[in-house]
């Protein structure tokens, strides 16, 4: 094998690692949104909750089933957390509207409809606890 085509290949490898070691880094990341868009959508939120779950999801997401259940772990301990799902193959609109780039994406919504926060890809069910405390804390700031 001549060695430009092993350089070839070795630089392929390591591109790849590279990029895979950034997805995996960036998957499960929890944002706080810190700029509050100033127009509530009331589809976003579940009557009655505080903080709804929004999960946004796709057919042909595995994460997306790791993300319901730790979402539905927290409604089952918190009567006032809501999770609600769409599919954005079935709501292509909502998807663009939030920047929806890879799914499993998660937005939490007060109660007024308002985006205060996304987690991008599965995460931890302790990471979406303190996500949504923030939220709560972030709503009685603004109080």
């Amino acid at each position: 094998m001549d060695a430009s085509v092993l350089v070839a290949l070795a630089a392929l490898v390591l591109g790849t690692t590279a990029l895979g070691l950034v997805i995996r880094a960036r998957s499960g990341r929890v944002i706080i949104v810190t700029a509050v868009d100033d127009r509530p959508d009331a589809r976003l939120a579940v009557a009655g909750a505080e903080v709804t779950l929004l999960l946004l999801t796709s057919p042909v997401c595995s994460a997306c089933a790791v993300m319901r259940r730790v979402a539905e772990e927290l409604v089952t301990d918190e009567p006032a957390v809501a999770r609600h799902e769409l599919d954005v193959t079935a709501h292509p609109e909502l998807a663009r509207e939030h920047n929806v780039l890879s799914t499993p994406t998660t937005l939490l919504v007060d109660a007024s409809g308002t985006v205060r926060g996304r987690i991008v890809g599965a995460a931890k069910p302790a990471e979406v606890r303190a996500a949504v405390q923030a939220v709560r804390e972030s709503r009685a700031a603004a109080a």
